[in-house]
């Protein structure tokens, strides 16, 4: 799972200024667990929305409310992932920001937010096709 995350990610990156940080991220098998933020969060969350909360009132402002949590989590999520990583905190530590090194916080920001958008995107595909299906009051939530 490892090795096909990273390559949701490495093509949204610069390789030659990004490739040691990837690289910390690689060996540490963290793509894998962002992948498993990726189907888990949006997962979670829409069988909560559309199983268990089913609201009836207000539906498409509490569909959104949804899907914005999924955001927040799944960028929360990936901040702790990257932040745990012992390696990149170590080159956090040693930064100088001279000749060119990239900055590892703006990495962390950079991954996470692309990690927010895949979870929005896959949260909208999923209220679309499979989980409306299982909702009594919302199975025309959002369309």
């Amino acid at each position: 799972m490892n090795e096909i995350v990273a390559t949701l990610y490495d093509r949204l990156f610069d390789w030659n200024t990004y490739q040691e940080l990837s690289g910390m991220v690689f060996n540490n098998q963290d793509y894998g667990k962002l992948g498993w933020v990726l189907i888990i969060v949006p997962i979670l969350t829409l069988t909560v929305f559309y199983k268990f909360w089913d609201p009836v009132s207000s539906s498409k402002l509490k569909w959104f409310l949804s899907l914005l949590f999924v955001m927040i989590i799944s960028y929360i999520g990936t901040s702790i992932i990257l932040y745990n990583n012992f390696e990149i905190i170590q080159y956090i530590g040693n930064y100088t920001g001279e000749n060119g090194e990239p900055s590892a916080d703006y990495f962390i920001f950079q991954m996470s937010v692309i990690t927010l958008i895949y979870s929005l995107v896959l949260s909208i595909v999923l209220s679309i096709i499979p989980f409306r299906l299982i909702s009594t009051n919302n199975s025309y939530n959002p369309f």
